[in-house]
Formats: C-alpha cells, sequence, structure tokens
C-alpha cells in the first residue's frame, strides 16, 4: 500500500505565492487565507492581508467555513 492518497491539489500560482510569502523580507504582520474548491478538488487563495493584526485577521475569518491560514509576526525580542 505505498500508493498515497491526494484529496486535492494545490493551486500552482498559490504555491508561488507561499513561496514569495515564506521568504519576504517586510517585517509588519500579513496572512493569506485560502480554501478548498470543492468543484476543482484545490487549494485555492481568498484573501491576502497586510499590517493585519490577530484580531483584526479572527474577523475576518468566516464562523462556519473551514480556512487555512499562513501568518507572519512581527514579533519583537528583548
Amino acid at each position: 500500500m505505498s500508493d498515497s492518497l491526494v484529496v486535492c491539489e494545490v493551486d500552482p500560482e498559490l504555491k508561488e505565492k507561499l513561496r514569495k510569502f515564506r521568504f519576504r523580507k517586510e517585517t509588519d504582520n500579513a496572512a493569506i487565507i485560502m480554501k478548498v474548491d470543492k468543484d476543482r478538488q484545490m487549494v485555492v487563495l481568498e484573501e491576502e492581508f497586510q499590517n493585519i493584526s490577530p484580531e483584526e485577521l479572527k474577523t475576518e475569518l468566516p464562523e462556519r467555513q473551514p480556512r487555512l491560514q499562513a501568518t507572519a509576526d512581527d514579533v519583537c525580542r528583548e
């Protein structure tokens, strides 16, 4: 049973955006919100935020619809 089960694919444009997001140089808080497109069985970009607090991000997410998120937080360490 070496076959792996693929539930859905990730949109190639989203993969590139996530790669750039991961290695970004900005120091502000940012987030990428993704959702699963059931028709295409693909994870796609829903919305992108710059300079958003965790509290604001929480209000942007729908309560009853599952979403995936990638966040980058500006953490000050002393």
